[in-house]
C-alpha cells in the first residue's frame, strides 16, 4: 500500500534530466516502491536518506543520456560571443561610450568601495565587538549635560564584582613613553591595562603565550614594527626594553612577554608598547582613588543585551560610591563599541552618503548602456528580423543581446580595476587615506569580479534584450519600428541620470560652501606666524636640571632676532584642555557648573592677539602665579550670568574665592563643529614645571627652513628624551577640517566622474536621436525654417528633462544636506542661489554636449537626407 508521503522531488528531477529515457520510468519506479516500503517499516527518515542514495547509486555510466546537446549548445555560445565582440568592432562610438563610460564607473566605484568599507567594517577585526562597551559618564550641571569618557581606576574591579553580567574589564590609559635604544631616546605612546584587555579585544598573536600575556608586573608587549624598530627582529620575546616613565618621572627595565600582529588602518586602538597598570609606582595610591577620573574602562559582557540592565542600576553604583548628591547629576552609562567610530572618529552617515554616489555612478553609466542600446534598435531591426525569419526564438535573441552586455561589462571591469590599480597610490597620496585592494583575498577578489560583471551586465543588458528580441519581422518589413523602445521608459532613465547629477553638484556646492564658512570664518586668534613646540621637564630623567635647561632654552630663543614673543601654555586653540573642574559664582544658589579650565602665561593672549573684553589682562609673570585670578570667555561669562560692570567672584570646591579679572572674547578652541564652551583660564608662570607643557613663539615666516633647522639643533643640545617636535598654527587649523576637506574632495571628484558619464551618454543618445530626425530637419530647413528654430526643437525635449531632474532633486538636497548641515553648531542655510547654480551648471554643460551635434545637424545640406524620397 503507498504511503502519505513521497521521496524528494529534486531527487526525482535529477533521474529524470540524467537518465535515458527507456529505463527511467523503470529505475524511478522501482526505488519510490521501495521508499513507500520503507516508511512504513523504518520511518520517514531512514526512508528519504535510502532514496537518496539509490538516486546516485543509479547514476551509472550505461544508464546515462547522451549529451550532445550540451556540446551544441556550447557551440552557440561560442556563436553569441563572437557575434558580440563584431558588434563591439562595427559601432566603435557606441561601444567606446558605452566601454569607457561603464570602466570609469566601475573605477570610482572602486575607490568608493574600498574607502567606505574601511568606515563599514571599522573594529570588527574584534571578534567580541557586540559584546564590548566603553563605560562613561554624563555630569548634569544647569548648563547642561556633559558626556566625558574619562573613569577612574578602581571602577574596573567594582564592576567585575558587582555584577555578574561582566565577564571582563580592563582600564586603558595612553601617554607618552621615553625608550632607551644606543643611548639615544626615542619617544612612543605607551598604553597602561590590565591582561583582561587580550580577553576583551582581538590582537591576534605572533610570539609569546595568550593565557598569560604579562607572566610579570614587569612584561611589556610589543607589536610587530615596535619589535623590529627595537630588536631588528620579530622574535623579540625574552628581550629588554629600558623605558622612561614621563609622568612617573622614572625609569624602569620591561621584558618582552609577547609580540602581537601590526593593527589594521581601520583601528581605534592601536597600542604598540603595552605594560601592565600594576607595573607603574604610583599604583598603590591611584588602585582605590575615586576622587579622579583620567582613564577609559572597557568591559565585555555576557550578552549585549544586558546593558541596558546595568544602566538602569549604575545610579545606584553611583550612590554607593559617592552620595545622593552624585547620583542625582551623575548618569553613568555603557557606549557600545560599535558606536566608537560615530562618537570619536567621524560620521558613518558621510561614508553611507559617498557609497550612495558610488551606486549613482554606476546607475548613470547602466542608463548610458540601456538607452544607447535600444536606440540602436533601428540599426540593428534588419539583423533580428533576418534572425526570426530564419528560425530564430525570442528566447536566443535575448541571450545574444545579453551575452553582448556580459562581454561589454567584462571588459568595462577589467579596464575599471586595471584604472584602480595604476592609480591608488595618487589616490591615496592626494586624499591622505590607505586604501588597499590587498586587505582582500584571492578568493575574495574573484568572487567580487564575478559578482560585478554578473550585475552590471544584467542590469545593462536586461530591458535592450527584451526589447530588441521582441521585434517582430512585419514591423521591419513595414518599417513602423520606432526609435528604440518606450520613449516614456527611455525619458525616464535620462531624467534620473540628471536628477543624480543634479543632486550631487548642488550636495558638492552646498559642502564646499560650509567648509569654506569654516576655513575662512575669524577664529577669534592669530594663527599666522605661530610656531609650536612640545616642551615640559617631564621631557628630561632630571626634571630639576630639565627646567633648567628649558628656561635657557627659551631665553636663548627670545635673543634671535627673528622671535617677536614666547608664550607657555598648557593647551593652545586647536589642541584645548579636557580639564573640568566645579564652581560656582558667588552667592550662587543652584548646583556647580562644570567646566573646561587650563593654565596660561601672561603672554598668552597678546600672542594670540585674543582681545580681552572687559576688564583687564593678567599680571606680568614677574608677578608670580596669580592663583587667585582667572579670565573667562564670554560663553563662561553667560553662563554665570555675570554682568561685566560688577567685582565678580567664583568658587572652587566650597570655599577657594576666585577674583574675575577679565572677559576675552570667545574663541574657537575646537572646529566650527561645535558651540564655544564656558572656559576658566588660571595664570602660571612660564617657568611653572607642573602648569605648561606647550611653547608658542611668534616669528617672522622668511628663511624658514634654516631657522627651524637651528631651533631644533638648541632643542637637541638640552639633553631631552622627548625628540623635537613641532607644528604651526595654521596648519593645526587647516586639520581640524581635514575629514570635512576630505569629504567634499572625494564628493567633488565623484561628482565631477558621474556628470563626464552622464554627459557622454547624452552625448550617445543626441547622434542617434538627430540621426532619426533628419529628414524632419531638412524638410524643416526646405520649408524656410531658420536654424535657431531648429535648434530649439532640438532642445526642448533636453530642456524639460533637465526641468523634471531639477524638481525631484530639490527635496532630496533640502533633506540629506539639512541633515548633514545639522551637525554643525555654526552652520550656512541652504539658499535658493546653490540650486539656481546648479541648474546654470548642468543646462551649460547640456547646451555644450548636445549643442555641436546640433549644429551641425541643423547646418547640413537637406538635399543630402532628402535625394532618396
Amino acid at each position: 500500500m503507498k504511503s502519505a508521503h513521497e521521496p524528494p522531488k529534486w531527487a526525482l528531477s535529477l533521474l529524470e534530466f540524467f537518465l535515458r529515457s527507456d529505463y527511467s520510468d523503470e529505475i524511478q519506479g522501482d526505488i519510490t516502491e521501495a521508499f513507500h516500503w520503507r516508511v512504513k517499516e523504518d520511518g520517514l527518515f531512514k526512508a528519504k536518506f535510502l532514496f537518496i542514495f539509490e538516486v546516485f547509486r543509479s547514476l551509472k555510466p550505461v544508464n546515462l543520456k547522451s549529451f550532445q546537446h550540451l556540446s551544441l549548445n556550447t557551440m552557440i555560445f561560442r556563436n553569441y560571443i563572437k557575434i558580440a565582440f563584431r558588434t563591439l568592432l562595427k559601432r566603435k562610438s557606441t561601444s567606446f561610450i558605452n566601454i569607457f563610460g561603464l570602466s570609469i564607473g566601475v573605477a570610482a566605484f572602486t575607490f568608493i568601495f574600498l574607502y567606505t568599507y574601511q568606515i563599514f567594517t571599522f573594529d570588527a577585526h574584534h571578534l567580541n565587538k557586540d559584546r564590548t562597551f566603553l563605560a562613561y559618564k554624563e555630569r548634569i550641571t544647569p548648563d547642561g549635560t556633559q558626556a566625558t569618557y574619562d573613569t577612574w581606576m578602581p571602577l574596573k574591579d567594582r564592576l567585575k564584582e558587582d555584577y555578574t553580567q561582566v565577564e571582563h574589564s580592563a582600564r586603558y590609559y595612553t601617554t607618552d613613553a621615553s625608550i632607551k635604544k644606543n643611548n639615544r631616546y626615542l619617544e612612543e605612546p605607551i598604553v597602561y591595562t590590565d591582561p583582561e584587555l587580550f580577553d576583551i579585544f582581538t590582537f591576534p598573536l605572533v610570539q609569546g603565550n595568550s593565557a598569560n600575556m604579562f607572566p610579570t608586573k614587569n612584561s611589556v608587549v610589543l607589536t610587530e614594527e615596535l619589535a623590529l624598530k627595537y630588536f631588528d627582529s620579530q622574535n623579540a620575546v625574552g628581550q629588554s626594553l629600558e623605558i622612561f616613565l614621563q609622568e612617573e618621572d622614572t625609569t624602569m627595565r620591561y621584558q618582552v612577554s609577547a609580540v602581537i600582529k601590526n593593527h589594521p588602518v581601520n583601528a581605534s586602538m592601536q597600542p604598540s608598547l603595552i605594560i601592565p597598570a600594576e607595573s607603574i609606582p604610583a599604583y598603590p595610591e591611584l588602585a582605590n582613588n575615586w576622587s579622579g577620573s583620567f582613564l577609559e574602562t572597557y568591559v565585555l559582557l555576557r550578552n549585549s543585551s544586558d546593558a541596558t540592565k546595568l544602566e538602569a542600576d549604575f545610579p545606584n553604583l553611583v550612590e554607593s560610591i559617592w552620595n545622593t548628591e552624585t547620583r542625582d547629576n551623575t548618569n553613568f552609562k555603557l557606549l557600545p563599541f560599535d558606536e566608537v567610530y560615530d562618537t570619536f572618529f567621524g560620521d558613518t552617515s558621510n561614508a553611507w552618503t559617498l557609497f550612495t554616489i558610488g551606486l549613482g555612478i554606476l546607475l548613470i553609466a547602466i542608463i548610458n548602456f540601456m538607452n544607447l542600446a535600444t536606440a540602436q534598435a533601428t540599426q540593428r531591426a534588419k539583423e533580428i528580423g533576418l534572425r526570426k525569419v530564419l528560425g530564430a526564438f525570442q528566447g536566443q535573441l535575448r541571450t545574444q543581446f545579453i551575452t553582448e552586455s556580459f562581454v561589454m561589462s567584462l571588459i568595462a571591469t577589467l579596464i575599471g580595476l586595471l584604472i584602480v590599480t595604476l592609480t591608488i597610490d595618487q589616490f591615496n597620496q592626494f586624499f591622505d587615506v590607505a586604501v588597499s585592494l590587498k586587505q582582500f583575498s584571492a578568493v575574495q577578489l574573484i568572487g567580487s569580479f564575478v559578482l560585478l560583471v554578473t550585475i552590471l551586465g544584467m542590469l545593462s543588458g536586461s530591458y535592450p534584450a527584451l526589447y530588441l528580441s521582441s521585434i517582430g519581422a512585419i514591423e521591419v518589413l513595414r518599417k513602423k519600428l520606432g526609435m528604440g523602445g518606450s520613449s516614456a521608459f527611455r525619458n525616464t532613465l535620462v531624467v534620473i541620470q540628471f536628477a543624480i547629477a543634479l543632486f550631487l553638484i548642488a550636495s558638492t556646492i552646498i559642502v564646499s560652501r560650509q567648509i569654506n564658512y569654516m576655513s575662512s570664518k575669524n577664529m577669534g586668534f592669530e594663527s599666522e606666524g605661530i610656531l609650536l613646540i612640545s616642551a615640559s621637564p617631564r621631557s628630561f630623567t632630571d626634571r630639576e636640571s630639565g627646567l633648567t635647561r628649558l628656561i635657557t632654552f627659551k631665553n636663548e630663543l627670545k635673543n634671535k632676532s627673528y622671535v617677536k614673543s614666547i608664550s607657555s601654555s598648557r593647551s593652545v586653540p586647536t589642541s584645548w584642555t579636557r580639564s573640568f573642574t566645579f564652581v560656582t559664582p558667588n552667592d550662587w544658589e543652584g548646583d556647580p557648573l562644570r567646566m573646561r579650565y587650563t593654565y596660561v602665561d601672561a603672554n598668552f593672549f597678546d600672542i594670540y592677539d585674543i582681545p580681552i573684553k572687559y576688564g583687564s589682562n593678567f599680571l606680568p609673570d614677574s608677578e608670580g602665579d596669580q592663583r587667585g585670578s582667572v579670565i573667562l570667555n564670554e560663553a563662561a561669562m553667560n553662563a554665570f550670568k555675570f554682568s561685566p560692570d560688577e567685582e565678580n567672584i567664583i568658587i572652587l570646591g566650597r570655599e577657594m574665592r576666585i577674583n574675575v579679572v577679565g572677559v576675552v572674547e570667545d574663541f574657537h578652541f575646537e572646529t566650527l563643529q561645535n558651540e564655544v564652551a564656558p572656559t576658566l583660564i588660571f595664570h602660571r608662570v612660564a617657568d611653572n614645571p607642573a602648569a605648561h607643557g606647550l611653547i608658542t613663539i611668534k616669528m617672522e615666516m622668511s628663511d624658514l627652513g634654516q631657522r627651524i633647522e637651528e631651533i631644533e639643533t638648541m632643542w637637541n643640545e638640552l639633553g631631552s628624551t622627548q625628540e623635537f617636535t613641532y607644528s604651526f598654527m595654521d596648519d593645526r587649523v587647516a586639520n581640524l577640517y581635514e575629514a570635512e576637506s576630505r569629504y567634499l574632495g572625494m564628493v567633488g571628484l565623484f561628482s565631477a566622474i558621474s556628470i563626464s558619464i552622464a554627459c557622454l551618454g547624452l552625448y550617445g543618445l543626441t547622434l542617434f536621436i538627430i540621426e532619426k530626425r533628419r529628414k524632419e530637419i531638412s524638410i524643416r530647413k526646405v520649408l524656410g525654417a531658420e536654424i535657431n528654430t531648429i535648434l530649439r526643437l532640438i532642445f526642448i525635449d533636453f530642456t524639460k528633462w533637465v526641468a523634471i531632474a531639477f524638481i525631484i532633486s530639490v527635496p532630496f538636497v533640502v533633506y540629506f544636506i539639512g541633515e548633514w548641515l545639522k551637525s554643525y553648531h555654526y552652520r550656512i542655510s541652504i539658499s535658493w542661489i546653490t540650486f539656481g547654480a546648479t541648474l546654470f551648471v548642468v543646462l551649460g554643460l547640456v547646451i555644450l554636449t548636445v549643442g555641436y551635434q546640433s549644429l551641425r545637424a541643423a547646418s547640413a545640406n537637406p538635399i543630402k537626407y532628402l535625394k532618396d524620397e
